[in-house]
């Protein structure tokens, strides 16, 4: 008895190892999809820029900083460095 509950304790054990990793990178929609934090975070950095009035149509984290690619009035895509934190931006 012992041993049959020994076991079944393990394999339980065991089964949520397994489960807990294939979750830990990523954020459920309601309808099922999974996106990966990443994905998230750089959705969201996108939206805080547009919403200060930038035209960005992608950003992703590089070295610390904001790197976003943004779209000039005259059509032209340029890429432009922003702080993390408060999305200003980076003169080089």
């Amino acid at each position: 008895m012992i041993k049959h509950s020994v076991l079944a304790l393990a394999t339980a054990a065991l089964a949520a190892g397994i489960a807990v990793p294939a979750f830990a990178n990523t954020d459920s929609i309601s309808d099922g999809t999974f996106y990966s934090t990443d994905e998230v975070d750089s959705d969201y950095t996108l939206l805080r820029l547009q919403e200060k009035g930038i035209n960005a149509v992608s950003a992703e984290e590089w070295n610390g900083l904001v790197r976003a690619f943004v779209t000039q009035e005259d059509g032209r895509e340029v890429m432009q460095l922003f702080e993390a934190d408060t999305l200003a931006p980076v003169q080089l």
